[in-house]
């Protein structure tokens, strides 16, 4: 999937709901552990970069590295916070 196409569908996640509107109160690099990348539906393989973002409310979601700073970069320009 190509960046431009990866910012739209991350767009319209968070726009939707399926993805927060805020910042996370922590956030972790690592491998990946072949779990699901919240905004591209893809596995994080082991050879990936995982990224864990904990939120402020609680509860942690999961992105590809490239995945979370598309994500980190397009949230801030849809709206207020959740």
């Amino acid at each position: 999937m190509t960046d431009d196409a990866n910012v739209r569908r991350t767009r319209e996640k968070v726009l939707s709901g399926e993805l927060p509107k805020m910042d996370c109160r922590m956030t972790w690099y690592g491998p990946g552990r072949d779990g699901k990348c919240m905004a591209c539906d893809q596995a994080i393989g082991a050879h990936e970069v995982e990224v864990e973002c904990d939120l402020p409310n609680g509860g942690t979601i999961r992105f590809h590295q490239r995945c979370y700073t598309i994500w980190a970069e397009v949230w801030p320009s849809c709206g207020t916070a959740q």
